[in-house]
Order: C-alpha cells, then structure tokens, then sequence
C-alpha cells in the first residue's frame, strides 16, 4: 500500500506590537495576532503575553498599523488604453505594496468604461493579471461628455458597482437630473466630481497665495455651487448620491 505524502506544516506568523486597526469592530488599539497559512488563527491585545510560539516567524510591527486589506475607491487605471503609463498588472503590484487589497476603477480609460464589453474586458483583463480584487465603475454620459446618458442599466448588469464621469462633474443639470431619476429607480449610485467646470479654470485654490504668485485661482464656491445643485437634485429625485471628494466646512454644512 503506497503510504499518502505527509502535507507541510502550516506556516505560523506572530504579529507582536502592533496598532490593530479594525473597522468593523470600531476597535483601535495595541495589540498581537497569529496567522497559520492564510488564516486568522487568533488575535487579542496582550495574546502572547511575551511569549509567541516558538514555532511561529515573529514579525515585530514596531507600533505600525494592522489592519485589514484597504479599499481604495477611485483609482485611476490605465488599462485599455495607456498600457505603457500603468497596467492591471504594475497597479495590483503597487496596490498590495501600500496595503490595499480592492481597488475601484474609473471609467476614464480609452475607450470609456461606457459600454458593457470595455467593462467585460476589464473583468476579464483582472482575473487574468490582477493581484488584488478589481471593480469597476461605468460612465454616467457616454464617453465622459455629459451630453447623453450612459446605458447604466446594462452596465450595472455587467458588474458595473456605480456611476461617475470619473475626473469631470456632470454640469448640465438636465442631465444629471434624469442620471439621479434613472438611478433612484433602479437604486444605483451616482458618484459625482463635485466642481463648478466654469469656476475651476484655475490652477491653486484662490487666495493671497494665489495673487502673490501670479496664479489663477479656484474659488471654493466652485465645490459648493455644484454640490449644492447636487444636494437639491437627490431631494427631488431620492437617488443615492455619493460627492466624491469635499475639501471645504461649508460643503460639510450643506
């Protein structure tokens, strides 16, 4: 009788003086934890009490962060298209180096994430060379123009996990209104840049910095005209909205 090969032992890691980081226990604090393979075997504040198992690789964390692997929600691929600034794969290479084991794409590649096969071919680009997960948002307008609705439906149906024009607000209100009225009903998420494209031609942010220099500047009423339309048109419509990014206390206000 052949005797069965005995199976290696499963690697044990010792994670000793650490900032244990856990969102969805709201926990915050030192702490140690043990890995056997790719498994949580144990985790809690004074765990080994001084004492890992011998058989453990103790890796001392020095008071730096552990947590689980980071979601980055706006990355800016460049695959299809700008295969030689980034691909799926030097951006999951970068992404797990720096912790972050999901990312989330914007639809600015060439050609557009506006249509269900550049989406599929994503999808299928990432499981192939991806070192992280890999979703995808879809276009609101084709091709990132504002001017007509993308097919969102049948994007979200492609995997699709929301809606933005990436780096470019939706700036006509009609458009944006019937994006929200499309949304709300089939409960899909716009995600919106949230800047006043005729107030945001300049370069650093208005000021006596920017006048010093000799440099056009953003006034932060650009944000907030915009994010205000936004905020009445989610009231009118009842979609779900998402500003992306707010940099000023009266857009916290609003």
């Amino acid at each position: 009788m052949t005797r069965a090969a005995a199976r290696p032992a499963t690697r044990k890691v010792a994670y000793i003086n650490a900032r244990m980081i856990d969102p969805a226990s709201g926990h915050d604090g030192p702490g140690e934890l043990l890995t056997e393979g790719e498994v949580i075997a144990a985790v809690g504040a004074r765990l080994f009490d001084g004492k890992p198992p011998e058989e453990a690789v103790v890796v001392d964390c020095d008071g730096a962060c552990l947590a689980p692997g980071l979601v980055d929600m706006r990355v800016q691929l460049r695959e299809p298209g700008e295969e030689h600034k980034e691909s799926l794969k030097s951006a999951g290479e970068a992404a797990v180096a720096g912790g972050v084991t999901t990312m989330v794409c914007l639809p600015n590649t060439n050609p557009v994430m506006d249509d269900e096969a550049t989406l599929e071919f994503v999808a299928r680009r990432a499981r192939l060379h991806a070192l992280t997960k890999v979703y995808a948002y879809g276009a609101v307008t084709k091709g990132l123009q504002g001017n007509e609705l993308a097919e969102m439906g049948l994007l979200a149906e492609a995997g699709a996990v929301a809606f933005t024009d990436a780096t470019t607000a939706v700036k006509d209100t009609q458009v944006m209104r019937r994006a929200l009225q499309y949304a709300a009903t089939f409960n899909l998420l716009i995600v919106q840049h949230p800047e006043e494209p005729a107030l945001a031609t300049g370069v650093m942010n208005s000021g006596e910095t920017a006048t010093r220099l000799g440099l056009s500047g953003i006034p932060r009423e650009a944000e907030i005209i915009m994010l205000e339309r936004d905020i009445r048109l989610v009231a009118m419509t009842g979609a779900r909205y998402h500003a992306a990014h707010i940099s000023t206390l009266s857009d916290v206000e609003i």
